[in-house]
């Protein structure tokens, strides 16, 4: 559990910066008005559905990395390629799916429009997805930093790049967005130069230390080749989709508080927000537990998985168990926070906010559970699961409720299908955690 925490800790910090970052701009948002609070939620939920594609399979990049790294305990020369190879074909990804990214965000109107969205909102909207799809290399970029870094254990320096990232990205955006009169567009450019920014500035840092010069992608070129993305791929698009399926809950419900009004889809965009910290922090334990699990998994100690799946799923319950309560008993201090002073706005967010406090603990476990199978290379049973549990049954319900419970019906269907995906995929993974279901990892190889 030590190691767990040791590794958790920085994680989380710098997960709840990058959190804070994101409320700033809510902040900023709810101080031009409250259709730019809802149009600039309702844009960032277009483009975080897109950069969750590119992020996802760019991002397991740390997965493989922690594999590799265990495989260095017998290994060290073949370990220290398959990094190497990690990161190179990190980099072409990340190249490939920029491109994509962007052409398909132009698409976005069109998909709201369909989705019955005010208009209104959608030219708004589109004003912040238009300036921020330009953070979508650097930020692709910053993951495999993050996911070197990380793996193998230096997590302070993506705490301190965290706080840069705040200390850059806050006054660039409300220069732009108030001193220049650039509103929505302007948070959204500020956002993209601070990434750009910390891009730059961590990658120089971090191919400068002895201990990752070695995998700086601009050395050993000719080990380049297209095929070097298929391990990401093969890894990745499954991740991706259950990625997808997860945001599709979330942000379907977005669609549907925008058919209710616009206080509704304002109200749905703070309580976003809410879920959204406590899931950085289960995310921070995910994530630290699945980098320790990938490199058990790697030096082939399939004691030491069960050990850490234990430890990390009692940590993340007693975590979320406490974050809910203090959500539920101080509901005031969100409302406050966000400005929010019509009696009837601040009446319907104390009725829903404990809906959605009870959806953080199910949530943890099924993060937690998703996470830790991907440190063992399962991600396709998982990915079949969260299409059951969030679109067969998350989805339906949440529709069905809104009918008569309204923006709280919306909430309580997406709790039920963060609940049974939960519960699924801790049923998986006890199911793996069994000695008879756990197999030695064959001989990979990115080459």
């Amino acid at each position: 559990m030590k190691n767990i925490l040791k590794l958790a800790l920085p994680l989380i910090i710098s997960q709840l910066i990058a959190m804070a970052l994101v409320l700033t701009d809510v902040w900023m948002m709810s101080r031009i008005s409250v259709e730019a609070l809802a149009a600039g939620g309702l844009g960032a939920s277009v483009y975080f559905f897109a950069f969750i594609i590119g992020s996802s399979t760019v991002g397991c990049v740390a997965n493989l990395i922690a594999i590799a790294y265990g495989q260095r305990v017998a290994r060290r020369r073949f370990g220290n390629q398959q990094i190497r190879l990690a990161v190179k074909g990190a980099v072409l990804l990340t190249i490939i799916m920029t491109v994509v990214l962007m052409l398909a965000i132009s698409y976005a109107p069109n998909v709201l429009e369909m989705a019955k969205q005010p208009d209104e909102i959608i030219a708004l909207s589109m004003q912040y997805v238009g300036a921020l799809k330009w953070a979508i290399f650097p930020s692709l970029a910053l993951l495999i930093l993050r996911g070197l870094t990380s793996a193998l254990g230096n997590v302070r320096s993506i705490m301190v790049m965290s706080v840069i990232t705040v200390i850059l990205n806050v006054p660039i955006s409300y220069v732009l967005a108030f001193s220049l009169d650039m509103k929505l567009a302007g948070l959204g450019y500020g956002t993209a130069i601070a990434a750009l920014f910390v891009m730059l500035g961590y990658g120089l840092w971090v191919f400068s230390q002895r201990q990752y010069v070695g995998f700086a992608p601009w050395h050993r070129v000719n080990e380049y080749s297209i095929t070097l993305i298929n391990p990401l791929l093969k890894m990745g698009l499954p991740i991706a989709v259950a990625a997808m399926l997860e945001h599709g809950l979330i942000y379907g419900g977005t669609l549907m508080a925008g058919t209710i009004s616009v206080a509704a889809l304002a109200l749905h965009q703070i309580l976003l927000q809410c879920l959204s910290f406590t899931w950085n922090i289960n995310f921070g334990f995910s994530q630290a537990a699945a980098i320790l699990v990938g490199r058990e998994y790697g030096a082939g100690n399939m004691k030491g998985i069960k050990r850490l799946s234990v430890q990390s799923f009692q940590l993340v319950t007693g975590l979320s168990i406490v974050l809910s309560a203090v959500f539920i008993a101080f509901p005031e201090v969100i409302a406050q926070f966000f400005q929010i002073s019509d009696a009837a706005m601040v009446t319907l967010l104390v009725s829903v906010l404990w809906v959605v406090a009870i959806s953080f603990i199910v949530d943890a476990w099924q993060l937690l559970a998703i996470n830790l199978l991907r440190g063992m290379k399962i991600v396709m049973f998982p990915t079949v699961i969260t299409a059951i549990g969030y679109w067969l049954v998350g989805l339906p319900a949440a529709w069905l409720l809104a009918a008569n419970y309204g923006l709280g019906g919306i909430w309580a269907g997406i709790g039920i299908g963060l609940g049974v995906t939960g519960i699924l995929l801790l049923a998986l993974l006890q199911h793996r955690l069994k000695p008879a279901s756990i197999e030695p990892m064959p001989e990979p190889s990115l080459a």
